[in-house]
């Protein structure tokens, strides 16, 4: 993307490559002077919107080196004052046709994802695969799945993009890892962030994932703060996994359900022995016959897939 920033202060350098990230723009250059600024916008042809601070604009040449010319557009960075949709309509402002986002919501596809040691993230999205009967797309630096008879994709960060864009067509489930802080994780720019920003970015539903004690719960609770933060998000389903019936499951299950208000959710109790049998038509076309963890996870995918369930 046609996006540079110039910001001294790396704190609030982070909540612009933060917000620029979770809405799919990708930064060409960081300036970390102003003379690299100059340097590189008077090398280019194209147009570049260019976030800069306080710190820079108090430089006496930077006005004069750049006069705000109509072929850049200049965004001064407010930290005491910042708002990420003010940002983000003077970017969308800048009438560009090269200036679009390279990363689009896809109907089609959805990821699913969990807190930190969140049992079931895969386990789940194989199950889904399989009674929905579409692919599930991985990473391939994920090395550690558990098998199934679900077909998975291996596939690197730097090609999910082309090839979910030429599946528009199918269902596509994506195993998308674990995250607490997504708007955080995204401005990594390793390997793992990537890939949760280009698999986030691109789906219409996340399915979140956490396990069924306080740990989980806390980490529900962060990583829903910061999914308050994202612009036009994905919607979302949380998934409390591993439930038991004891009393202190069920201050768990009265803390989750207070954290999600009116978000969708659904609660997988404790199963030591989970299954779907794929020869049989039964676990796609009605719920008669299940236990409790198939019908919830009959209704989960009920809801991915937009398919009716038959009572």
């Amino acid at each position: 993307m046609r996006i540079v920033t110039a910001i001294s202060d790396s704190e609030s350098e982070e909540i612009v490559t933060s917000l620029l990230f979770s809405q799919g723009f990708e930064i060409a250059f960081r300036a970390l002077s102003l003379y690299s600024l100059y340097n590189f916008i008077s090398n280019q042809k194209d147009s570049f919107v260019v976030i800069y601070d306080h710190s820079f604009e108090s430089k006496l040449d930077f006005r004069k080196s750049f006069k705000f010319d109509s072929q850049h557009r200049y965004i001064r960075f407010e930290p005491n004052t910042f708002n990420p949709a003010v940002i983000l309509s003077e970017i969308s402002s800048f009438k560009h046709n090269d200036l679009a986002t390279s990363i689009e919501r896809l109907p089609n596809v959805t990821s699913v994802m969990g807190s930190p040691g969140a049992p079931g993230v895969s386990t789940l999205t194989n199950f889904l695969g399989l009674i929905l009967e579409c692919t599930v797309v991985c990473s391939s630096h994920q090395n550690l799945r558990p098998l199934g008879n679900a077909i998975v994709k291996n596939i690197s960060p730097e090609n999910i993009i082309p090839i979910l864009k030429d599946n528009l067509n199918n269902q596509i489930l994506i195993d998308a890892g674990s995250s607490v802080n997504l708007t955080s994780t995204l401005s990594d720019r390793r390997v793992g962030a990537r890939w949760l920003r280009e698999v986030v970015g691109s789906s219409s539903q996340l399915i979140y994932v956490v396990k069924s004690n306080t740990q989980g719960i806390n980490y529900l609770a962060k990583f829903m703060k910061d999914f308050s933060n994202l612009i036009n998000p994905p919607s979302i389903t949380v998934i409390l996994n591993q439930q038991r019936f004891d009393r202190s499951s069920q201050e768990i299950q009265s803390s989750f359900k207070e954290l999600m208000g009116g978000y969708s959710n659904f609660v997988l109790p404790f199963n030591s022995r989970i299954e779907v049998d794929s020869s049989s038509k039964q676990g796609k076309s009605s719920i008669w016959g299940m236990n409790s963890f198939q019908k919830q996870l009959a209704k989960i995918a009920a809801q991915v897939g937009k398919k009716k369930l038959y009572h």
